[in-house]
């Protein structure tokens, strides 16, 4: 299992757009074959602050995911509403044998 999370600023006066945006990649990923969990979290205490937390079977949901029209959309539309670069945390589950 692959799990990213992804960190995510956002300029207060674009809040909304960002907030609108995120549904069409929430519901598209969630749809997704080889997607185990996909949801968005607020920081508490941090408005505008939010964290996309993914997990996928494998590699190659990634890569499947990666090529979807609907992330597609999200990451050329979405960087005009930062406040800072996206971070990005990669982590592979440790299984139990």
């Amino acid at each position: 299992m692959i799990i990213i999370h992804a960190y995510i600023k956002v300029k207060p006066e674009r809040r909304e757009e960002y907030l609108e945006l995120s549904k069409g990649i929430v519901a598209g990923s969630q749809a997704e074959a080889g997607n185990l969990a996909y949801q968005l979290f607020e920081e508490a205490g941090n408005p505008n602050s939010f964290v996309i937390v993914e997990k996928w079977k494998d590699q190659a949901a990634v890569d499947f995911h990666n090529q979807t029209a609907h992330f597609q959309s999200f990451i050329s539309a979405v960087p005009e509403l930062l406040a800072e670069p996206t971070r990005v945390e990669l982590f592979d589950a440790v299984e139990k044998k």
